[in-house]
């Protein structure tokens, strides 16, 4: 009877158990579900993909514009100086489009620049590293060839005529800068001088990308006859690449010769953020990309003012040049002039380097003018090279050819507007 009373008086507490446990095991059994939610979440979120897309404004630089699609300065920074030997970024235009992509939890997967609707540069970001990685993308486009010819009638211009065509005025520009060199619109133009431009267009999606003048003529009674024609010197960022006449003569009316051989802006004049530093700060010179051991050339004829070494310019050398202004040449891998020296111009002075505060090799060109003051070297008339000799010469007169049966080509067809080159996109 006693232990059956034990029993009994054990019979709550073993309820009171029992109950309690299954209300914790339906609370565990509810947390385990809130976790499982929770990674579930966790999961989408980081799968998940956001893009963010904008143009390039007017008056905007590329901070500005990375600004509009949620990337930071210090994240800014990266992605210029990743991009740097691939865009000039000192001809950044209006419509350029940029487009970042991120996870759930906002970080940057990839980012791309296109500034033809036909070309994409594209930075992916390795997510366990965080490193960049670099490539670009090409859509197909094809390249016509066809003559704009006229002549100017009364109370016309060759400029006038010309954007009438619909011609990009950066096009009209180039072709007038051609002429120029032989022709003084001002006091000779006339009506009836006859005028012939020969075009190489690439389109995509029926949009003209790019225009390159491959021949330009202008014949008048008191201009009398110029001809040029465009000289590919293998790369679009050669200094060499430009319009000359039959005989080699380079098309430019005035100027200086370039420090480089191939040019590419990777900095402009202007504020900008320091590459190293991230701080908003003058540049009182152009970066130029070039590979380390490239040749640098003086632009002029002049004495050497300073050849020296210091922590921030690396190996600098500078030249008094005959009007009293100085060339400067920073970050050299080494000079190869003193103090004192003559130099003539296009005489190597030193080779491309990466000395001093920098992220890579280039060279960093500066110009002062007679007055001591700071200017931008691009806005001096540059030059390669007065004429074209040996090899160069030898393709001048290639292409000349060549030129000359495309003309003859479409003199021939002149029922067709355009002739279909079967040309590389980099034609």
């Amino acid at each position: 009877m006693q232990n059956n009373l034990k029993r009994f008086n054990l019979l709550p507490i073993i309820l009171c158990l029992f109950l309690y446990s299954c209300e914790n095991s339906d609370e565990n059994f509810t947390q385990l579900q809130l976790k499982n939610t929770e990674v579930e979440h966790l999961v989408l979120a980081k799968n998940a993909r956001l893009q963010k897309k904008t143009i390039i404004k007017r008056g905007q630089g590329m901070f500005q514009a990375l600004k509009q699609v949620s990337i930071g300065n210090k994240l800014s920074l990266r992605i210029i100086n990743a991009l740097r030997d691939k865009i000039e970024f000192s001809k950044l235009k209006v419509g350029d489009k940029l487009v970042a992509t991120f996870d759930g939890n906002m970080k940057l997967i990839s980012f791309s620049f296109s500034n033809l609707p036909a070309e994409r540069h594209i930075i992916t970001v390795n997510e366990v590293s965080n490193d960049f990685s670099y490539s670009f993308k090409e859509e197909q486009t094809v390249w016509k060839t066809r003559i704009l010819a006229g002549e100017l009638k009364q109370s016309s211009t060759l400029q006038d005529d010309l954007v009438a065509t619909g011609l990009k005025r950066s096009v009209v520009a180039e072709i007038i800068n051609v002429l120029l060199c032989k022709v003084n619109f001002r006091l000779n133009a006339r009506m009836g001088d006859k005028y012939k431009i020969l075009l190489n267009e690439r389109f995509y999606n029926g949009e003209i990308l790019d225009s390159k003048i491959l021949y330009t003529s202008y014949r008048g009674v008191r201009a009398g006859s110029s001809e040029a024609y465009f000289y590919n010197d293998g790369s679009a960022n050669s200094t060499y690449t430009a319009h000359y006449t039959e005989e080699g003569e380079a098309l430019i009316r005035s100027g200086l010769r370039y420090p480089v051989d191939r040019l590419h802006i990777r900095s402009g004049y202007g504020y900008r953020r320091h590459p190293v530093t991230g701080r908003r700060k003058m540049h009182r010179g152009v970066d130029l990309r070039a590979r380390s051991g490239s040749a640098v050339y003086s632009v002029a004829r002049g004495v050497v003012l300073e050849s020296s070494y210091n922590k921030f310019g690396g190996n600098k050398v500078s030249i008094r040049h005959a009007d009293r202004s100085i060339s400067y040449y920073l970050h050299l891998k080494n000079r190869l002039v003193k103090k004192g020296d003559r130099v003539r111009s296009h005489q190597v002075i030193g080779r491309v380097g990466a000395t001093g505060r920098v992220t890579g090799p280039h060279l960093h060109f500066g110009f002062k003018k007679s007055n001591g003051r700071w200017m931008n070297p691009m806005n001096k008339r540059m030059i390669a090279t007065p004429k074209l000799k040996g090899k160069r010469f030898a393709n001048l007169s290639l292409q000349i050819e060549q030129t000359k049966s495309i003309l003859q080509d479409l003199e021939f067809n002149k029922l067709g507007r355009y002739v279909f080159a079967a040309r590389p996109n980099n034609s």
